[in-house]
């Protein structure tokens, strides 16, 4: 078929697309062109992280075609539409093994419509209402949370949100938290946690029950360890309750059974996991394969917390489902029993109206950040990024906040950007040069980072992480012996559960006092443990990251480097990288070009949204 092998030359299809497609024609000579295409179309949109193709929105996909192969496109697909082309061998409905499915103009590939459907099943028929007795959760709500706003009309007193954040977790067996950076997040489910386990100490005084933390990268898994552990100290309740609060988090794949070489995980519906509770931080990390296996793997009375920010970048590979599962029709409201329940422990007003749906009674969102105050710079451009507020946005650099810094391209190379970056390391780099303590150099490491939308280019990690080393180099700031050298900083790029060692986890080379050889150290839940530079599993150079490996993680100050455009660029990547800031951040890039980028914002094709909240 010419028009795929023309896509393919021209870049618009992968070699694996065009490779399903001429299978497909293997497998059945006699299927229509107008299928074939489809079929390398929907491969094609996996890649870029769609769970499918809506056929009404196929035009957004040849768009930036050459007018010649978009008007064949258009020609071969609208004289032959799919629905016709429904039969039992390579388009089915579902009921059937087919390599493709269509499900209400929405075409996927037969596993990962399965993925979506499963998925949607298994959320829905975990968000169940839990029995208890309100006045005991107000209760113990008001020791831990104070007796909290009454929320009236006329004093226009907004109820706290942590607090019915917490309600609804209690409240719930499943509960999707979101909330972005600063809102309390883990100083909620920590305080939930507690709650709960004073319920089921009530009700089954004998029974301990077994509390999983979980986050799907080791950096996440780590801050998600550290922050619960912080918070947990400072609760109101019996040194008990505390020893009972899990402080020590892992990564999804770690917790699943992850099998080298396979896909599928130790534990799975046959081979449950053994646990009453499971909390997931960084849920929009999630991807649907690796949601489908956690929820397969949960056992039938377990309870589910995810937590996460809706806004942020959604997972890497297909799928973005906290944001689907967040996607709150305007109209939706909480049942008449949920209601009365947060009324009567949150203060809550009760809102009336006809669209009830139970799954709303799983869903909690906070917006009060506690990080970003009214005068934080940041605060505001993460806002105005949000609601692609092209106006805002200028008028939040025009505003002079202290925390909030652009750096205009005044070359044409990547120099000027080097140069900034030998600044803002210079704390890091003379901490080397005094010989300090691991756990001090990989403090100052740890207070700035470079985050990118590219890999490469002039302005992509791989360039930047080179020229960096190499102008560090030429000032004697580094003593380079090959492509290992004291101060090294490393990423690990792929899983090693043998040496602990996971995708996102990030050492710092150092010699060794004992032996005078380099080793790279990790912390590896609040220890630091060092490994030789031999052993590590697949790595680069971390000095600058992109803002998808940034996910999980946070910096005191951080340069977000948006200097070329790139339909890779989105508004959701600009609020990602935005917000791994806690006290500083440079944009560093013309404000046409970061203008331009808050004005995409990522829409994934799915269904998820649709069969959880029943807007077919």
């Amino acid at each position: 078929m010419k028009l795929l092998d023309d896509l393919h030359a021209q870049g618009f299809l992968r070699a694996l697309d065009l490779h399903f497609a001429r299978w497909l024609m293997q497998q059945q000579p006699n299927a229509p062109e107008a299928l074939v295409l489809l079929a390398a179309l929907t491969s094609q949109q996996l890649g870029e992280g769609h769970v499918c193709i809506h056929l009404a929105k196929l035009e957004l996909i040849w768009s930036a075609w050459p007018s010649s192969l978009r008007d064949q496109a258009s020609l071969l697909v609208s004289s032959q539409p799919a629905k016709t082309l429904l039969d039992r061998e390579v388009l089915g409905d579902g009921g059937q093994l087919t390599p493709l499915v269509l499900d209400k103009e929405r075409l996927y590939l037969y596993r990962y419509w399965q993925y979506e459907c499963q998925v949607a099943r298994d959320l829905l028929a975990r968000a169940n209402p839990v029995e208890l007795n309100a006045a005991f959760l107000k209760e113990k709500l008001d020791g831990l949370f104070g007796e909290g706003e009454v929320a009236n009309s006329e004093l226009d007193v907004a109820p706290d949100g942590q607090r019915v954040a917490a309600a609804i977790a209690v409240l719930q067996s499943m509960a999707i938290i979101s909330g972005g950076p600063g809102t309390g997040k883990t100083t909620t489910i920590t305080r939930m946690l507690a709650i709960y386990l004073q319920i089921q100490k009530q009700q089954n005084p004998d029974v301990t029950p077994v509390i999983c933390l979980a986050a799907p990268t080791g950096k996440a898994a780590a801050r998600l360890s550290e922050s619960i552990s912080m918070a947990r100290d400072s609760l109101a309740v019996s040194d008990d309750i505390k020893q009972m609060i899990p402080d020590q988090g892992t990564t999804l794949h770690r917790l699943l059974g992850a099998r080298p070489g396979q896909t599928s995980f130790k534990y799975n519906a046959d081979n449950p996991l053994h646990l009453d509770l499971l909390v997931v931080d960084e849920a929009s990390m999630i991807d649907l394969p690796l949601m489908a296996s956690l929820l397969l793997a949960l056992p039938e009375h377990a309870r589910l917390i995810l937590i996460g920010d809706k806004e942020q970048l959604a997972s890497v590979e297909a799928g973005s489902v906290l944001g689907d599962v967040c996607s709150v029709p305007e109209e939706v409201v909480n049942s008449e029993t949920m209601a009365a329940l947060l009324y009567e422990t949150c203060h809550v007003p009760i809102l009336k109206a006809n669209n009830v749906q139970p799954f709303a009674d799983s869903v909690a969102f906070l917006k009060h950040s506690y990080r970003f105050s009214k005068d934080s710079g940041i605060g505001a451009l993460a806002r105005a990024v949000n609601a692609g507020d092209a106006i805002q946005l200028k008028t939040v650099f025009a505003s002079g906040y202290s925390d909030l810094q652009r750096i205009p391209v005044a070359t044409a190379g990547n120099d000027q950007l080097i140069q900034h970056m030998l600044e803002k390391y210079r704390s890091y780099l003379s901490v080397l040069n005094r010989d300090e303590e691991p756990v001090e150099v990989i403090k100052q490491f740890s207070a700035f980072r470079v985050l990118c939308g590219l890999r490469k280019g002039i302005f992509g990690v791989e360039a930047l992480n080179i020229a960096f080393e190499k102008e560090a180099q030429n000032r004697g700031l580094i003593q380079m012996k090959g492509r290992w050298y004291s101060g090294r900083p490393v990423m690990i790029t792929r899983n090693d559960r043998a040496l602990r060692l996971y995708n996102g986890d990030i050492g710092i080379a150092l010699e060794d006092a004992e032996t005078s050889q380099l080793k790279v150290w990790f912390e590896q839940g609040g220890e630091l443990v060092s490994y030789s530079t031999s052993r590590l599993p697949q790595h680069e150079t971390v000095f600058a990251m992109t803002v998808h490996k940034s996910q999980g993680s946070e910096f005191d100050d951080v340069t977000l480097v948006l200097a070329e455009e790139a339909k890779v660029i989105s508004r959701e990547l600009v609020y990602t990288g935005i917000t791994r800031a806690k006290k500083h951040c440079a944009l560093y890039g013309s404000l046409k070009t970061i203008t331009a980028s808050i004005e995409k914002p990522t829409v994934r094709m799915s269904g998820l949204a649709a069969r959880i909240w029943g807007t077919e």
